[in-house]
């Protein structure tokens, strides 16, 4: 399978493999990345993505966080989730068909947001919270408005 991908990388690339070293020969593969990374610097990543979409070479575009979630692939796996702010998050891994997870959609917190509910909860008086604090033991925050 690998020799196969291989095969169809060349293709893609303009490549004839008779005229390459081994695909296996690890001493000529400083080199071989070197003319990789030459001719695909000669075509954009779109041109790229409609080269190869759709063959069997271990090829795919590295994408920014901000278009991920928009890559066909992505869309057609619902690999990623909006919470009920509208920020985008990896759907969690493994998806299972039997026992599927179901994401939550509220936001993570923000680090110490609810260290003081818990603190206090838990028999610590404010005073000590505030020590504890002022002495950076732990953090808390409270979320602001973004108005």
């Amino acid at each position: 399978i690998l020799q196969l991908n291989f095969a169809f990388l060349l293709s893609g690339l303009g490549l004839d493999s008779d005229k390459l070293p081994s695909q296996l020969s690890f001493s000529d593969w400083p080199e071989m990345k070197k003319k990789f990374a030459s001719i695909f610097a000669q075509k954009t990543q779109a041109e790229w993505c409609s080269i190869f979409d759709g063959t069997d070479a271990c090829v795919t575009p590295v994408l920014s966080f901000d278009n991920v979630a928009s890559h066909q692939h992505n869309k057609e796996r619902s690999s990623f989730i909006k919470n009920d702010q509208e920020e985008i998050s990896p759907r969690p891994a493994p998806l299972l068909s039997r026992t599927p997870a179901v994401p939550s959609f509220k936001r993570d917190p923000f680090i110490g947001e609810h260290t003081e509910e818990i603190l206090l909860e838990y028999g610590f008086t404010k005073e000590e919270i505030a020590k504890l604090c002022s002495d950076k033991v732990i953090e808390f925050s409270k979320p602001k408005a973004n108005l």
